[in-house]
């Protein structure tokens, strides 16, 4: 009898380790892995908070700023935010090592540093006020003076801003310093003689922000670089052609503005170019080609554009005698029949 019970009792133990064993495998398959959330802060040797904790470590942030060691809080605040970035005290840290790069006028640092705020704890911090401050920086970037020496100025390189200024208008495309932000990266690209870019942020501000302070000036440079593209290439049609289209928008919209007699004074010059290219295109089928129907044609073409051009007297008088002599030229017509 006992001896028949010990293999059921073994067998139902075996049976409830392999089910047992079965349960364990089916938890550990649905449970998810372990994956580390904060990320790898790499080695930094000049770079360790001070406190164990990120709550002490800001009150210790605190404290130097009382003692007017603004340098040490600085980097103390920085550590804060490197060493423990999901913390309460992490917006705040960023934000006051913001601000001390921007009190040292560390003008590219601190753009950054606001950059950081904004991009990796929105809606933690006053918003305009950040970007304002980025605002300020990347205009003093722009007007920054390089490689000054005795009483050489140095040079600015309005480049180094347009960054700045693109990252200004994605972080609040619709905001107030939007207009000014794209017609500051027109300026930018004007000063450096890249013509089309300037214009097509010219034209983002003027498509985008008609009734802003800026639409005028941007008016003014989209049609100041027409006129310099044009002044490049005076051969080039299509070119003073755009130029005076950029001209006649200026002026349909700023008639009234003090830089409309400017506009209207290149407009003329343009359209002085323009005569004398077509004129110049009517002499050469006239002249070097020699094929008198196509420069008929040109020559009336130019008159009905530019009836009061200076060359408008020669253009009828050839006009006049290559129709005489096409029409000697002309086959008689064929007899008529009885």
């Amino acid at each position: 009898m006992s001896s028949s019970s010990a293999p059921s009792v073994g067998g139902r133990i075996l049976r409830l380790l392999c089910l047992s064993g079965v349960l364990a495998a089916t938890t550990l398959a649905d449970s998810k892995p372990y994956v580390e959330s904060v990320p790898v802060r790499g080695f930094h040797l000049f770079t360790r908070p001070r406190k164990k904790d990120p709550t002490a470590q800001w009150d210790y942030v605190q404290s130097l700023d009382r003692a007017h060691q603004a340098r040490a809080a600085a980097r103390q605040a920085y550590a804060l935010r490197l060493f423990w970035p999901y913390a309460d005290e992490a917006p705040q840290a960023q934000q006051f090592y913001a601000r001390s790069l921007d009190r040292r006028n560390r003008s590219q640092q601190a753009f950054d540093a606001y950059q950081h705020l904004v991009e990796t704890y929105p809606g933690r911090f006053d918003f305009n006020e950040v970007l304002t401050r980025q605002m300020y920086l990347a205009k003093a970037v722009m007007k920054h003076r390089k490689g000054k020496f005795l009483f050489l100025p140095g040079f600015t390189a309005p480049e180094r801003a347009i960054p700045l200024f693109e990252k200004i208008v994605q972080n609040a495309p619709e905001g107030a310093v939007a207009a000014e932000a794209y017609y500051l990266i027109g300026q930018a690209h004007e000063r450096i003689y890249e013509y089309p870019q300037a214009i097509d942020a010219y034209f983002t501000t003027l498509n985008r922000f008609p009734t802003s302070p800026f639409a005028e000036p941007a008016a003014y440079g989209q049609a100041s670089c027409q006129i310099r593209i044009a002044e490049d290439s005076p051969q080039d049609n299509r070119a003073v052609e755009t130029a005076i289209a950029a001209c006649d928008f200026y002026l349909q919209r700023y008639l009234d503005q003090p830089r409309a007699d400017d506009i209207r004074a290149a407009r003329q010059v343009l359209l002085h170019r323009q005569a004398r290219n077509a004129f110049a295109r009517a002499h050469y089928y006239d002249h070097i080609l020699k094929q008198p129907a196509a420069a008929l044609i040109e020559y009336r073409a130019f008159l009905a554009d530019h009836a009061n051009a200076e060359q408008a007297a020669d253009a009828r008088q050839r006009i006049q005698i290559l129709s005489r002599q096409l029409d000697s030229d002309a086959p008689p017509p064929p007899p008529q029949e009885h």
